[in-house]
């Protein structure tokens, strides 16, 4: 039996995901539709707050799966039985958050109390395969149990106490690094890491943002299914498809040229600004679905129009961390951070949200449009600024097949 768990049924990936890992990302995505549809379901600050909220764990469980394949890529039999087991109970949550009260709240906890669990036994079925990095995975695995064990406490004992919540997650981020740490203090040898999947990152965030930004456009089709549109929408509809492409354009050239930082606190930044970066666009997809659902020629109501134009700001802000964190290659259409241009961006959405209160909803989005679009062509412009000799070569592989 321990044998079969080892056995490989395709060539190991050595350079981006696996297709399950892929598999996964689009059921996770199914935690994020449904954060959206509740908040959608009553937009306010209130609830807008417990959105964020959600998000921070949920966020959290890919992050921790990403970091495990990232240290130790494995296929095999054994490994994709824990991540379907993992992408179930992932599951089980998207059908247990659009409503969290009483019990479904106590199913939540516990089902994401066992997730953790999940994540344990990979890392210990890491520390039979990789003898030499025992003291790592012995820690992590304890970690994630030590976690796993107060998650379901808080399920018992204190299910709707949100405070508890963010205490337990913040003692699940530091948890492994404190063990880690202790096993250092306590030892002569520092502890051995596997070597990192540098690239790997870059392929999992890209994945799960592209996702992201498809998924919009499933749902304003599916919410349009059988409604009558007149000229007016299909012009909405081409500028938040515009706003799309902007986001699009902006983080995935980046990334094709991208240098991320192998270890240090340039890749905690770039990790940690997509958390922001993910809600924010998270956030405009729930927004720019009842947009495109709105009166034509009437203004937005002001909890619509604050939360499209707040959350493509923080999208835009993020992302402006995100491209300083991990500054482009030395290469031909690379370009440096462009700091002064992100918050000028940002400054210009806050100002038309707090001041276009009588704007009617086409050009709203026509104004919102034309200031990501010119963050396009900006980019364009500095990049094609940049000296190319005759005889270079721009790469062919970059996000699929970069060295980061």
């Amino acid at each position: 039996m321990f044998h079969f768990m080892k056995i490989h049924t395709v060539p190991t990936e050595e350079e981006g995901s696996t297709w399950l890992q892929l598999f996964f990302d689009l059921v996770y995505v199914a935690i994020l539709v449904e954060l959206g549809n509740r908040l959608s379901h009553n937009l306010n600050s209130e609830e807008l707050a417990v959105f964020v909220l959600l998000l921070i764990p949920i966020w959290w469980s890919w992050l921790e799966f990403v970091n495990y394949g990232r240290r130790y890529p494995v296929d095999d039999i054994g490994q994709r039985i824990l991540t379907v087991l993992y992408m179930a109970l992932m599951l089980l949550l998207a059908f247990e958050i659009h409503s969290l009260t009483g019990t479904t709240t106590t199913t939540f906890l516990v089902t994401y109390g066992f997730s953790k669990f999940v994540l344990a036994l990979m890392y210990g079925r890491a520390w039979i395969n990789y003898p030499a990095y025992r003291r790592s995975t012995s820690s992590k695995a304890a970690a994630f149990t030590t976690v796993g064990v107060l998650w379901i406490a808080v399920a018992v004992f204190a299910p709707s106490s949100y405070w508890l919540w963010v205490i337990v997650v913040i003692v699940g981020a530091f948890t492994p690094s404190l063990i880690q740490l202790f096993h250092g203090l306590t030892s002569q040898a520092d502890v051995p890491e596997p070597p990192i999947k540098y690239h790997f990152k870059v392929h999992r965030f890209g994945e799960l943002t592209i996702i992201v930004l498809g998924e919009f456009f499933i749902k304003l089709a599916t919410s349009s299914s059988g409604r009558e549109l007149m000229v007016i929408n299909y012009l909405i509809g081409a500028g938040l498809l515009g706003i799309s492409l902007s986001l699009w354009w902006l983080y995935f050239d980046h990334l094709e040229h991208a240098r991320l930082s192998k270890t240090g606190w340039r890749l905690w930044v770039w990790t940690y600004s997509h958390f922001p970066y993910m809600a924010a666009i998270t956030a405009y997809g729930v927004v720019g679905n009842q947009i495109f659902a709105a009166p034509p020629r009437g203004p937005l109501d002001d909890t619509k129009r604050l939360l499209f134009t707040i959350a493509l700001a923080t999208a835009v802000l993020a992302y402006g961390v995100i491209e300083w964190a991990a500054k482009e290659r030395d290469e031909p259409l690379a370009r440096s951070p462009q700091p002064w241009i992100r918050l000028g961006a940002a400054a210009a959405l806050l100002f038309v949200g707090f001041l276009s209160g009588s704007l009617n909803v086409g050009w709203l989005v026509a104004l919102v449009a034309a200031i990501l679009l010119l963050q396009v062509g900006l980019d364009i412009y500095e990049r094609l600024q940049r000296p190319q000799p005759e005889t270079a070569q721009v790469p062919a592989t970059g996000f699929s097949g970069q060295q980061v």
